[in-house]
């Protein structure tokens, strides 16, 4: 049996590289992203009585890793990335299917596009389906959470280069909302391979909105050193 489906929205995401995402939905509060929908989903009458949720389940498609195979087994960054488990113990990106699911925070509905906060989506994912968070059903809090059952907390303290803080002045705009902010809680979860060694003189880099950031680590120390 072939089985097909198509998007019903697109995310535009403040992630445009892959590196920096965090690795699971809500770690990052200030990430911001929106939900267009498509033709012909794109009718607002399919939003009607949305705005009475907080949260919300997103259904979506892995695009950018979707024609690399998969593998049974992978390896979880929370076990040091060399320990391998199987993939359906995983929320790895490389799947049969490449199909993700995130609970994001229902920001605002306007029209028939939505804006989300604490998402992990790369920019330009597609979307399958949205459902509801229903708390009663949804929250299982004796549920058990396997080698993921504790809540990750920040590795790294971030700072910045005197230079790189003014330059937040004008970079910070609408359009780039609480910037500082979302690099700071970007790098603090360590986006780094979890099977990478320090080496303090590497400069690591990745893009949020349409900027480049650089940084280096030494320990757990995260000093960024460019933003352009």
């Amino acid at each position: 049996m072939n089985v097909e489906f198509k998007p019903i929205g697109i995310i535009r995401s403040c992630y445009t590289d892959k590196f920096g995402i965090p690795r699971q939905p809500g770690l990052v509060k200030s990430a911001t992203a929106t939900l267009e929908l498509l033709s012909p989903f794109n009718q607002p009458e399919a939003f009607r009585g949305l705005d009475d949720f907080s949260h919300l389940w997103i259904c979506f498609m892995f695009h950018a890793t979707a024609s690399r195979d998969w593998k049974p087994t992978v390896r979880p960054p929370r076990l040091g990335g060399n320990r391998r488990v199987g993939v359906f113990a995983s929320r790895s990106n490389f799947r049969p299917n490449p199909i993700g699911l995130s609970v994001v925070e229902l920001l605002a509905v306007n029209g028939t596009v939505l804006q989300l906060g604490g998402g992990d989506f790369l920019d330009g994912t597609p979307v399958l389906d949205i459902k509801p968070y229903i708390p009663y059903s949804d929250s299982l809090p004796e549920a058990r959470g396997g080698f993921a059952n504790t809540v990750p907390t920040p590795e790294n303290s971030v700072i910045f280069l005197p230079e790189v803080l003014k330059q937040f002045q004008t970079l910070e705009t609408p359009e780039r909302p609480r910037l500082k902010q979302l690099i700071t809680d970007m790098l603090a979860f360590n986006p780094r391979p979890a099977y990478q060694g320090d080496d303090p003189e590497r400069v690591y880099g990745t893009s949020v909105f349409d900027l480049e950031v650089k940084w280096k680590q030494q320990d757990n120390q995260v000093t960024v050193i460019a933003v352009t």
